[in-house]
């Protein structure tokens, strides 16, 4: 008698498990959220917004949904705009360039301070570490809580006109910069013409000749088809950009604990897998353009040394400019 009243007890308790069980699953608020990008619809970004959104919504059982507009559809393709519409809650959340993002804190751009990083794995410690640290704490105390970042990628040098191996291949001409001191002046003081421009004007101006060229990294250049009206590419690795997964913090403020981690977890999955794509990819995306047709000139060392010897007042400037905090917490000396 005691054994089969055991056996109804063990029943018993195995039929409750699954309704335990279910009762401790999370249930996500039903959310709808706007999310943009600066950058077309091929390039990393908005593939890793994509991704983001849908891996959310598989992890919420469809609670959560996100619509991501990437060329800055929202801002009528004006990237300053985007941001701002951002920090005013237009647009819940985004995949935005760090460096566009300093239009509401300029020291953000000592992260584009040229030739800071030699690879991308000192550019992502840096982002995991005091850098993103930094830019985090700027970016929270302008509405703005960002939950990680992906590789932009180094940024090359494309143009119309001729191959650059020296400063002096650079004079007069006119190449199109996202806007900052940091870009503009760098390129000055090779007596170029910079000319700030948002990017998603940025492929007619180089097919129209308004700009004689720009300077981005492989993806972008791929993913934009740039290579197929800039015959020169000089790699050069000479500035880091990255982007950053951002929410208007007063979104961000209103979720609870549990939506919070289940973004933020889904966040460093995605960022994690937006880098890898960038490091993996760029050997085939350089081979692409070279199979085009573009000329893809290496610098030796000692023609960047040319570049870099010219820079002197440039990088006093510049670390005046963004503060003695910005530029250690990015490891500039």
């Amino acid at each position: 008698m005691l054994h089969w009243k055991k056996c109804i007890l063990l029943l018993a308790a195995l039929l409750v498990l699954p309704v335990t069980a279910n009762a401790a699953e999370t249930a996500y608020p039903k959310l709808n959220l706007k999310m943009s990008t600066t950058v077309g619809e091929q390039s990393n970004a908005a593939v890793m917004a994509k991704e983001f959104a849908k891996v959310v919504g598989e992890a919420s059982k469809g609670n959560i949904r996100i619509r991501v507009y990437p060329s800055d559809q929202l801002s009528g393709g004006n990237m300053s705009k985007g941001v701002e519409m951002i920090r005013s809650g237009a647009i819940d959340c985004a995949y935005e360039p760090v460096d566009v993002m300093a239009v509401l804190d300029q020291s953000l751009l000592a992260l584009s301070i040229p030739w800071i990083f030699t690879n991308y794995q000192e550019a992502e410690n840096s982002l995991l570490g005091s850098g993103g640290d930094y830019a985090k704490k700027t970016l929270r105390a302008q509405g703005i809580e960002a939950l990680g970042f992906i590789h932009n990628g180094f940024r090359q040098l494309t143009n119309s006109k001729r191959e650059i191996r020296t400063p002096e291949d650079l004079k007069a001409m006119k190449l199109r910069v996202p806007g900052g001191d940091v870009f503009v002046k760098f390129f000055r003081a090779f007596d170029a013409d910079p000319v700030a421009m948002s990017f998603s004007e940025l492929f007619t101006a180089l097919q129209q000749g308004t700009v004689d060229g720009q300077e981005n990294g492989f993806d972008l250049i791929v993913a934009n088809k740039f290579y197929e009206v800039q015959k020169y590419i000089t790699a050069w690795n000479y500035s880091y950009g990255s982007f950053a997964l951002v929410f208007n913090k007063k979104t961000w403020d209103k979720l609870d604990d549990n939506t919070k981690k289940l973004l933020q977890e889904k966040a460093k999955e995605v960022c994690r897998l937006g880098n890898q794509n960038v490091v993996d990819s760029e050997l085939a995306k350089r081979k692409l353009v070279t199979d085009f047709g573009c000329k893809v000139t290496d610098l030796t060392p000692e023609e960047l040394q040319a570049f870099k010897s010219k820079l002197g007042e440039y990088y006093e400037n510049v670390k005046k400019t963004y503060g003695a905090e910005a530029c250690a917490a990015f490891g500039i000396k």
